[in-house]
Order: C-alpha cells, then sequence, then structure tokens
C-alpha cells in the first residue's frame, strides 16, 4: 500500500508518497493538488487508486467530505441575497465545483463510496451518476468505547466541575466552524425553551467570542459554556442530556453515532447525512435548522425522551447498526468487487 499526500504519519508497511500542490491562492489549492497526484500516478505501476479528496484519475473515490453542488444547494437557504450573490461568485466554490465534476465524469471512476444515504442521493441528483456504482458505507464507531457506561462513570465529575446540578438539563454541540455547522440557529431555539438548559459547545472557531456574545443577547448567558477543542470526548458524552448537530450540510456526523452508542438522543438537521441513524430512533428529531420553531420542537422532544430510561439503550440500538469492524468487512468487499481491466 502506497500514500500519495502533502504529510502523512509514517506507518509500518505503508510507503509514504510526498505530492503537494499549490498552497495560494486557496482557489487552486485543492486542483493543484490533483494535477500532481494524477502525474505521480501516471508514472507508478498499475494499481487500485482510492481517493479521499475529489481527483479525475482515481478508480474509487469516496465522498467524505459530500457533494460541494449539495452544500451550495442548501448554503443558498440560509444566504441573504448578497450572501448568494458572493458564493455565486467565488473562485474557491466555482473551482471545487469544476474539480468535483470533472472526478464525476472520469472514465476511470469505477465506484464512489458515499457515507450517508444523502450523499448517495446527492451524487446521483447532481451528476447523474450511475446508482449502480454508488455504495453506501457510512463511517463507524466503536461500540466498546462509546458505550452506556460512560453516564455512570462521567456525569457526576463533570457536572460538579462545572457546577451544574444533575437535574439540569445539558444539550451538547460538537463541531468546528460553528457557522456551518448550526451553532447559532441552535442557540436561537434553547433560548425559548422552559427548563433553562445549558449549551455546551466543545470545537474550534475563530469567531468563538462573536457565538459568545450573540449568546449573551439572547440572555443565554453563562448557560453557555464555550469549553474548546477536546481530546478526550467520552466523559462529555456521559455527562450531557443530549447531542445536536443542526448543520446546514454535514456529510455524515461522527458525533451523532458517537453520542447515540453513548445513550444519547440525538437532534439533526435534514442537511445532516447522519439523519438516517437519527431515522432509525426517533424521526421527529430530524428537523429543519431553516425552521426556529421546527428545531425548539426537535430539542424539547430530545430532552423528554432523554428522561426515559429505556432511551438510552434504544439510542444505542440505533448506533449498533454502524459497527466501525462492519464497515471495514464492507469496505474490503467493495476492493475485491472492482475489476481493473
Amino acid at each position: 500500500m502506497a500514500v500519495l499526500s502533502g504529510d502523512w504519519p509514517r506507518y509500518e508497511g505503508i510507503e509514504f508518497i510526498h505530492c503537494a500542490g499549490r498552497r495560494f491562492p486557496r482557489s487552486l489549492r485543492a486542483t493543484s493538488f490533483a494535477r500532481a497526484a494524477c502525474r505521480k500516478i501516471a508514472e507508478m505501476p498499475p494499481a487500485l487508486v482510492q481517493s479521499n479528496d475529489r481527483l479525475p484519475c482515481c478508480d474509487v473515490f469516496r465522498a467524505g467530505e459530500g457533494v460541494h453542488a449539495a452544500y451550495l444547494a442548501e448554503r443558498r437557504r440560509f444566504e441573504t441575497r448578497l450572501g448568494r450573490a458572493a458564493t455565486a461568485l467565488s473562485p474557491f466554490h466555482r473551482q471545487t465545483l469544476r474539480l468535483e465534476r470533472t472526478t464525476y465524469a472520469s472514465p476511470r471512476l469505477k465506484a464512489v463510496i458515499a457515507i450517508s444515504k444523502m450523499v448517495a442521493e446527492d451524487i446521483i441528483r447532481h451528476y447523474d451518476y450511475p446508482a449502480e456504482r454508488v455504495h453506501h458505507v457510512p463511517n463507524g464507531v466503536d461500540l466498546d468505547r462509546f458505550n452506556l457506561e460512560l453516564r455512570q462513570q462521567h456525569r457526576a465529575a463533570v457536572r460538579a466541575q462545572l457546577d451544574v446540578d444533575d437535574n439540569r438539563p445539558v444539550v451538547l454541540f460538537v463541531g468546528s466552524g460553528f457557522a456551518r455547522k448550526g451553532l447559532l440557529p441552535l442557540m436561537k431555539a434553547v433560548a425559548t425553551l422552559d427548563g433553562e438548559p445549558e449549551v455546551w459547545v466543545i470545537g474550534h472557531d475563530s469567531r468563538a467570542n462573536a457565538f459568545k456574545q450573540a449568546g449573551d443577547r439572547l440572555g443565554l448567558g453563562a448557560r453557555l459554556r464555550m469549553l474548546g477543542p477536546q481530546k478526550d470526548m467520552l466523559p462529555w458524552y456521559g455527562a450531557a442530556d443530549i447531542a445536536v448537530l443542526p448543520s446546514i450540510y454535514d456529510p455524515f456526523g461522527t458525533v451523532v453515532i458517537e453520542a447515540m452508542a453513548s445513550g444519547l438522543p440525538a437532534v439533526v438537521s435534514t442537511g445532516c447525512g447522519a439523519r438516517e441513524l437519527v431515522d432509525r430512533f426517533e424521526p421527529t428529531l430530524v428537523c429543519d435548522a431553516a425552521s426556529l420553531n421546527d428545531l425548539a420542537a426537535g430539542l424539547a422532544r430530545a430532552l423528554q425522551l432523554s428522561s426515559r430510561p429505556e432511551t438510552a439503550a434504544k439510542a444505542r440500538a440505533a448506533a449498533e447498526h454502524y459497527d466501525f469492524n462492519v464497515m471495514i468487512r464492507r469496505m474490503i468487499a467493495l476492493y475485491e468487487s472492482i475489476d481493473l481491466r
């Protein structure tokens, strides 16, 4: 096995081949890397090439970032008229769309891995790619690591550290890039709820202070806790009551399977690929993030469910369909089915 990348940690048995394109301008970064990678691949002996980036010379493309055309379509619902015009004229978005079209039109491309049913549908709808060559292989979860014991292990200690009562509802938001992940709609919805829930925000955003100030204006005050990035998520899943990912567009949302494997109900947007998992558990928790009322109703419903003894096991049962080892076997089966001739 060989890995072509600008940077990659060394592992025994894996050859690292350095490949880098231009860093600037940002609009040409992905295209420049794709050209450099395709030149390298053309010089190598024949092999199965899988790419996790848009690449016109791969055999298998894992659409881990989703479909950029679908993201832009969903984003337009949240933008002002001026914002939509700026997006349409953006060199970055125009170049990304061009590279995406070239990737799906490549005669070499034999299979596409879609990490959610939503992404699979987006690929077929936007690029008319043959449905039989789109393979649904979602992100997996380590069911041993994320488990129902986390509540017993961590809830009391984490809440004591933050001086939060055991009976105070806690909404957990995990993700970086707060605007795209839907933090502002979440804060607005929480501000309308009874019971004064807290919102714990884990992740990085250069504008975190601006979101904190917005929370203050909404009346959340100290109930909005900006906790920054956390290396170990287990204590936070154990201490919260529900998880929320109201993204404008998210190809899957690993936080959702981790949270549900840990027994938490999860609220997601219609633009989140993990909605397929939430649908298995409770379809009313899939909300339109553009609708304050819809999102607030989903949050209220999830908090209500979190107080029921049977909820944790039901959330866990939905997540068990996404066992990491099962997804590995599905990937291997796909590789073995591909004819490189």
